[in-house]
């Protein structure tokens, strides 16, 4: 009885020895998950998030650098405020360059770090940002109610120029709905309470947001007296900024109302100011004002001029978004690394995981032993079967953590997939723009320099008039299919599918192309059926067969025949774009066929930029439709377009 006893109590005590070395471990790692950083690196942080809000407007790319090091550093030192107001601001920058769904990312990032911190005023400054974004796309309803409720916390709050900010995004709203009664309203009550703060740059805002209101009601007058407020606020803040808006919106109400000497004069102050302020993108509107306006003059000297100052500013332009792609490019990369310091993390986590199982395991074998003992005398079963139960569950937590750090280290693998694939594409990008858009400008300004040194002839200008004709339509061609394939790859916004009249395109199209196809006497013919209709985008059925009329235009010779036929089937339906140029050699057809990007000259040297086909497979590869290229050298090119049965309209009735 007195062993029994004995094992009883020193079961026990081992079974509390157990228990207070696992609670120490746990106490321990909790300790390590909840250290707070120091004072020093937290101002650091904070310093590197306040130096990047100035610079977003001037230089996004190396705002988005000092973000991304003060995320590094918040997400390293566990400063869950710091790393919230870092993606706030990256957020900010993204959704000003259109990356609307990535932009809502990092909002939603920081709105989850605030509530874990209970920051209600960083929470609702997000979604006052999130409002902007679901405006801009159209969800109107969503962003007036997320205005209001930003509204309500920042009254509690007491943050008046906070709820100025969305007074003036209510008004913005409504302006967009085309309900201008209620956005002059909530301008009013901006300006009201702004005046009542003292908040200058609130005022100015509503009175230039009342001009844009008033001109969208065609009553200049109004306009321009809001206008003239709005810039004796700018001249109290100094802010130079909001100087060249209101001078650029009092030149196009002078404009409309055809007073041109006044549209003049505001078109200039708002130039000098933009140039004084290197706000290069109002200098390049401004320019654009003036040009307008000296071309109603008939004013050639100014012409040419400001269609200088025109080039120098948009290869400034092009110069500013190099350096900030390489920001960009900088600040992705220090990305990659910190995700290579969270794998190296998550090994530590697991490894250290590992040894708590086995020192588990061997604290559940020496209580095993116990517990036999404590069988074979009959006492203490059911507390050391307990204990067993308690461990075994313990052990399947660890197991389950462990799972979770394997899908982890999935997660940050595919991330730094999806970054190296925007860096390429960012990259593939950069090199079209600096090549293919730079070129035709750089020639543009060649052809005016000789004209304005008189070195050529009137017929001389005349061609050199006409080739700078066939750069620009190529550069125009170039930059939608550039524009159109950007938003596929980037909104992230649904395809909107809708009935389509295959013929009515290719009518169109052909009509679009009518002047190049008679230059070289191409005779062009539509066999489509009249009745024959897809379900798809009508925008990407454009592009596609305006690409592959372009392509057949460019390499048919003089005198040629371009033919467009379609056939049915019950698996897919075919158009066909069939030429009768020179074909396409095995080597060139094996190039295209590997989806780089390549490019040939025509029969008659036309350029092109290897672009066409890669946006027409991808838009294809989007609708799940294909395309299929039959060519040989000498023979033609046929080049056909398919998608399944299931897009066929057979209902002509239902087609736009």
């Amino acid at each position: 009885m007195r062993l029994t006893n004995r094992i009883f109590k020193y079961t026990n005590i081992a079974g509390s020895l157990i228990t207070w070395i696992y609670f120490l471990l746990s106490a321990q790692a909790y300790a390590q998950q909840t250290a707070k950083p120091r004072p020093g690196m937290i101002a650091h942080i904070d310093s590197l998030n306040d130096v990047a809000v100035p610079l977003i407007v001037k230089d996004a790319g190396k705002a988005f650098n000092y973000l991304t090091q003060a995320e590094l550093l918040a997400t390293e030192y566990n400063y869950t405020k710091g790393l919230a107001e870092s993606y706030l601001y990256q957020a900010e920058i993204l959704s000003q360059r259109g990356y609307s769904k990535r932009a809502l990312e990092l909002y939603y990032r920081s709105m989850q770090l605030s509530k874990k911190n209970n920051d209600v005023y960083n929470i609702a400054r997000a979604e006052q940002y999130v409002s902007t974004i679901k405006r801009e796309d159209g969800s109107f309803k969503e962003a007036e109610k997320i205005l209001y409720r930003t509204f309500d916390i920042f009254k509690t709050l007491n943050k008046p120029m906070d709820m100025v900010k969305v007074q003036l995004r209510l008004g913005l709203l409504k302006a967009d709905q085309k309900n201008y009664a209620k956005a002059l309203q909530f301008f009013d009550e901006a300006k009201r309470l702004s005046v009542k703060e003292k908040y200058q740059t609130g005022e100015r805002k509503s009175y230039y947001n009342r001009a844009l209101v008033y001109q969208a009601l065609n009553k200049p007058d109004s306009a321009i007296n809001n206008l003239h407020k709005a810039l004796h606020m700018d001249s109290l803040t100094s802010d130079c900024y909001g100087k060249t808006l209101s001078y650029i919106e009092l030149s196009r109400v002078y404009i409309k109302t055809h007073d041109y000497k006044q549209a003049l004069a505001y078109a200039a102050l708002a130039y000098t100011k933009a140039d004084s302020t290197n706000a290069l993108e109002l200098a390049k509107t401004s320019l654009q004002l003036l040009i307008r306006i000296s071309t109603h003059n008939v004013d050639k000297d100014a012409i040419i001029q400001w269609q200088s100052d025109l080039i120098y500013i948009d290869s400034q332009i092009t110069e500013r978004e190099r350096r900030e792609s390489n920001n960009f490019i900088d600040a992705l990369r220090m990305q990659e690394e910190q995700q290579l310091k969270v794998q190296r993390r998550v090994l530590e986590v697991t490894k250290k995981s590992e040894q708590q199982k086995t020192l588990i395991a061997l604290y559940t074998g020496f209580l095993l032993v116990f517990v036999v003992i404590v069988f074979m005398l009959g006492y203490n079963y059911k507390k050391a079967k307990r204990y067993t139960q308690e461990l075994n569950l313990r052990k399947e937590k660890i197991e389950h953590q462990v799972l979770l750090l394997d899908k982890l280290n999935n997660e940050i693998m595919q991330t730094n997939q999806q970054l190296e694939n925007d860096n390429e594409l960012k990259s593939k990008l950069l090199s079209i723009l600096t090549h293919d858009l730079r070129k035709p400008l750089a020639n543009t300004q060649s052809i005016i320099h000789l004209m304005n040194m008189d070195m050529v002839t009137l017929e001389e200008a005349h061609d050199l008039f006409g080739q700078l004709e066939a750069q620009y339509t190529r550069v125009i061609a170039l930059t939608d299919n550039l524009l159109f394939w950007i938003r596929g790859q980037v909104s992230g916004a649904p395809v909107e599918l809708k009935p389509v009249n295959v013929r009515n395109v290719v009518d169109v199209i052909i009509e679009e192309q009518k002047i190049p196809a008679s230059e070289k006497r191409i005779a062009i013919a539509n066999s489509v059926n009249e009745e024959l209709a897809w379900l798809t985008e009508t925008e990407t059925i454009r592009i596609v067969l305006r690409n592959l009329f372009n392509n057949a235009i460019k390499f048919t010779p003089d005198g040629g025949r371009i033919e467009v036929y379609a056939d049915t089937t019950d698996v897919e339906t075919c158009v066909t774009v069939k030429d009768s140029g020179i074909g396409i050699t095995t080597e060139v057809m094996d190039r295209i066929n590997s989806e780089n990007y390549y490019t040939t000259k025509g029969t008659q040297n036309e350029e092109g930029s290897g672009f066409g086909l890669m946006l027409i497979r991808d838009l294809l590869k989007k609708h799940n439709g294909k395309l299929k290229i039959s060519s040989a050298p000498g023979e033609g090119s046929a080049f056909t377009i398919s998608f399944p049965a299931s897009t066929v309209i057979t209902d002509s009735r239902f087609v736009s």
